[in-house]
């Protein structure tokens, strides 16, 4: 049974067909299909299936090429078979790159994108050991063995933190957020340069209501690109129980501005929610709440796909990936869902 469903409140399933239009928004001009709707198809990798060369503690990233995994804790990058997640092909430790390094002490990998045969990480640290001074925030990028390849600074004028990476497959560009700024960077930088910004886009939340001290708590914590250029961005609340605007919002960019589309389905309590809605907490006393870490896109022979990672911090770190479907069709997704829950 789909996870989402197994939570469902079978009485009450909140589903109405009359308030929902399957019809295509306007999007701009670089983005011709976008998902319509999502189901959840439950964890891929779940707590305690993890190999044990793996640390999940403050697991950050993932992205993936045709075969493998590329999974970042705050130290290390690990390649992964798909087909055995507890294979590990290749790892990194951040310390055994530290040289290649300039103008910081980095101690902090974070999001993370597959483009082209080549991963690029978005890395934090300090400007040394001994100081909580920033040092401005880094993309590294490594060929698919995990050996160094260059890095280039974030522009410190633009983002003062980067905790994520994404590649637009549209145009192969970088793109990362501050706040709630999306900023596109070209992907073409010499070694221990500094990015080059391309544009900017404002964030228009349609499915965010947080006040001004809960946008001040929120974390941007990852972002991915579908084929079509729609951005999948994970606003996670650090201490948010149950905050309805937490969860994976899907985006359009255009003109400045990144637009958020509907794209409808059940979250974890059951309610039909126009974004992967999550809401949740931890299980075990004194955790912390689940945590969304990051996502990746992808296309299988069943079609398109968003992965989440998530992590909960408590007595013992525990991590998952979590596999939702997306769907261009609205109502036949729906119909699936009635389907599942009846």
């Amino acid at each position: 049974m789909c996870a989402v469903c197994a939570f469902a409140d079978l009485d009450n399933p909140q589903i109405n067909f009359t308030d929902v239009e399957d019809e295509v928004e306007n999007v701009g001009p670089l983005v011709t299909r976008v998902p319509r709707a999502f189901v959840c198809m439950g964890p891929l990798v779940e707590e305690g299936e993890w190999g044990k060369e793996i640390n999940v503690d403050e697991i950050q990233g993932i992205t993936a090429d045709s075969k493998h995994y590329y999974i970042t804790n705050q130290w290390e990058i690990y390649k992964v078979a798909k087909d055995n997640p507890q294979k590990v092909v290749a790892k990194r430790h951040l310390m055994g790159i530290q040289r290649f390094l300039k103008d910081g002490f980095y101690r902090h990998f974070g999001g993370i994108s597959y483009y082209k045969g080549f991963v690029y990480v978005a890395t934090t640290g300090r400007v040394h050991p001994l100081t909580t001074k920033r040092a401005v925030p880094i993309v590294v990028v490594f060929d698919t063995d995990l050996n160094f390849v260059k890095f280039a600074r974030f522009p410190e004028n633009s983002q003062a933190g980067a905790a994520w990476i994404a590649v637009n497959p549209t145009n192969g560009h970088l793109y990362s957020s501050y706040n709630k700024t999306v900023f596109e960077y070209s992907s073409s930088f010499l070694n221990g340069g500094e990015l080059s910004l391309l544009s900017s886009y404002r964030m228009d939340f349609e499915h965010a209501d947080l006040s001004q001290e809960e946008w001040d708590d929120a974390v941007a914590q990852g972002g991915t690109f579908t084929n079509e250029g729609v951005l999948f961005y994970v606003l996670d609340l650090k201490h948010a129980e149950f905050n309805t605007s937490t969860g994976i919002h899907a985006f359009v960019l255009h003109g400045g501005r990144a637009s958020e589309i509907d794209v409808f389905g059940l979250n974890n309590k059951g309610e039909l929610r126009p974004f992967i809605s999550v809401r949740y907490r931890g299980s075990m006393d004194g955790d912390r709440f689940w945590e969304m870490e990051d996502v990746q896109f992808g296309v299988d022979s069943v079609g398109e796909y968003i992965d989440l990672l998530k992590l909960r911090n408590g007595k013992k770190d525990e991590a998952e990936i979590v596999r939702y479907r997306l769907i261009h069709d609205l109502k036949a997704a729906l119909n699936k869902l009635v389907e599942n829950l009846f």
